[in-house]
């Protein structure tokens, strides 16, 4: 008991930033929401479907929350996330009654509108009849209590289909007292499966786009694109009819820009501050913000005097730090903000209940080279304790231009890094270190034995020696333990360069040519996870591979026209005369 209470003392609270929209707009999205807003209130754009285009993590979800916040009192809003659905073979079904139950509990009852209401209910029940006997062919088991609960509903009025739906809905909106717009926000669109995707927007554009109603679908465009396209994956006009489709649901498309340096350095800045200072004081620190933003001047957070809440001099420092420090791709996302920010407040804690000390500006520090340059920290874990003063000092003192000798062992890529503060060489590392070690040997796979994670570590290594003779080993090992390379290589794409792209690329092919039974596996990973990230050198590999799962890979490059233009025209150029 002793040992525990303790521990319990040691233990501080943890600062873990949720994923949950913002109910403060602390990213300048008001710029976004007010022409959004201008256009729900317009009376010639009846029926409207706006479309909020931005990639995972861009703040989607936050923006339509705003929009909610700021609607109209003779709006009724409806939110809705088709991906939640229990259902995902009726999506269609289930949307149309989320809307109809959403309206029915927000309008007074009256004998003609509840007698609507009802219809409609048993329209969709009809609806459901056909989904049932789909289910029952495909599993050959008919349950006769589900078919009767569907056709049951419809007895009073006799069969009917869906066919007239949409002028009964109309006919029920427009009776509806007090209501100029029912506002449908749609989220999480490109988290669903094909299907559910085509349903959804079928649903909006057959069902519910009539007087009154708007529709504001937050969703990465491209996914939901592709999403239509693989549900017509058997014809050959799937990308241009996807292309299309998309193109005449939504009449406005509104983009999320993704965020400036300057931006990110101002919201990282509030969310630490945001943690330490809630309340008024922190709203009118926003507000400050907004002022200097809409003025153009930076940084956001400067000119604070007068403010009763505002952030420590440590607290923008560290701000700073972590901006310049992050990789563009995502200090520009909101959400991989919060991610790391979340990462530095688990390590930190981690740190404390181990009895370590170290300030926040050296674990920052240190996160970002295990973040950004993986190899080098690992080299960096591999020296005797002895051996990473000396390595440390070497290296930052080419990372600040003391010298022009770059330390064998590390990276060119590294050297912003290894020039930014604060300075490591003459800090008390090892413990530390030696903790780090231990957590990301445990991220990238607990099955993974020691010696594998060495093989994957060589397979990204820069020497070329290095990653040949890890080729070899690998091609010699069980099948089984190349898949678990593989799948190593494949989680540590997320962090690569461009040249650890190549590299897994390179080792995959290797694998491939060992193991052809793995071929046809690791060539679907690289389409599903790779894909965005493949580059010129990348399709002359896999177009050289003589792996035919891989040359098709290649030949796909070659033909999607969402590729960037330069690695498509490198995969065309490699297939030639093949």
């Amino acid at each position: 008991m002793a040992d525990i209470e303790k521990f319990a003392r040691a233990t501080v609270a943890v600062t873990l930033w949720d994923d949950n929209p913002a109910d403060v707009d602390l990213l300048g999205f008001d710029a976004v929401v007010a022409p959004v807003l201008a256009a729900l209130r317009q009376p010639d754009l009846d029926p409207i479907t706006v479309g909020v285009h931005a990639p995972w993590g861009g703040g989607k979800s936050s923006l339509l929350h705003l929009i909610e916040s700021a609607a109209e009192s003779k709006w009724i809003v409806v939110r809705t996330s088709p991906w939640e659905y229990e259902d995902q073979l009726d999506v269609k079904g289930q949307l149309i009654a989320e809307v109809l139950a959403a309206i029915q509990g927000q309008v007074k009852a009256t004998e003609d509108i509840t007698d609507r209401f009802a219809k409609l209910f048993r329209r969709i029940s009809w609806s459901r009849v056909g989904l049932a006997v789909a289910k029952g062919a495909l599993t050959m088991q008919w349950d006769p209590e589900k078919l009767v609960d569907a056709f049951t509903p419809m007895k009073e009025d006799g069969p009917q289909s869906l066919a007239d739906f949409r002028r009964e809905f109309a006919a029920l909106i427009g009776k509806l007292p007090y209501v100029d717009r029912v506002v449908v926000l749609v989220d999480d669109l490109d988290r669903c499966l094909p299907e559910a995707v085509v349903a959804t927007l079928e649903a909006i554009k057959l069902f519910l786009s009539v007087k009154k109603m708007a529709f504001v679908i937050a969703a990465d465009q491209d996914m939901v694109r592709d999403g239509i396209a693989a549900s017509l994956a058997g014809t050959n006009r799937s990308e241009t009819f996807a292309e299309h489709y998309l193109e005449k649901i939504v009449q406005l498309p509104v983009s999320l820009p993704r965020l400036s340096p300057v931006e990110s350095e101002a919201y990282i800045g509030l969310l630490l501050t945001r943690a330490e200072n809630g309340g008024a004081g922190f709203e009118a620190l926003v507000a400050h913000c907004a002022d200097r933003r809409r003025k153009n001047l930076a940084p956001l957070l400067g000119d604070l005097d007068g403010l009763a809440v505002k952030p420590s001099e440590a607290t923008l420092q560290l701000a700073a730090q972590l901006n310049d420090g992050l990789l563009p791709s995502k200090r520009g996302n909101p959400r991989e903000i919060k991610r790391f920010l979340n990462a530095f407040g688990v390590r930190s804690q981690i740190a404390t209940t181990r009895g370590l000390t170290i300030t926040p500006p050296i674990m920052i520090k240190m996160l970002l080279l295990e973040e950004r340059y993986r190899k080098d920290f690992e080299t960096l874990v591999a020296l005797p304790d002895a051996e990473r003063s000396r390595l440390l000092r070497d290296w930052e003192a080419w990372g600040r231009g003391e010298t022009d000798v770059r330390p064998d062992e590390i990276s060119e890529l590294s050297r912003a890094w290894a020039g930014s503060e604060p300075r490591l060489a003459e800090e008390e590392l090892n413990p530390y270190i030696t903790l780090a070690a231990t957590l990301v040997a445990a991220s990238l796979g607990a099955a993974l034995t020691d010696e594998l994670r060495t093989f994957v570590r060589q397979l990204l290594s820069e020497t070329e020696t290095l990653r040949d003779e890890a080729k070899e080993a690998v091609g010699k090992r069980p099948a089984e333990d190349q898949r678990q390379v593989a799948s190593a290589l494949l989680d540590e794409a997320r962090r690569a360069g461009e040249d650890g792209i190549v590299f897994i690329v390179q080792a995959l092919i290797s694998i491939a040519v060992a193991t052809p039974d793995l071929a046809s596996d690791l060539a679907r990973e690289i389409h599903q996870r790779l894909w965005r990230q493949l580059d010129a050198a990348s399709a002359y590999d896999v177009a050289n591979s003589d792996v035919p799962d891989f040359v098709q890979i290649a030949r796909d490059l070659a033909n999607d026209d969402q590729v960037v233009p330069g690695v498509r025209e490198a995969a065309g150029i490699a297939m030639e005369g093949k």
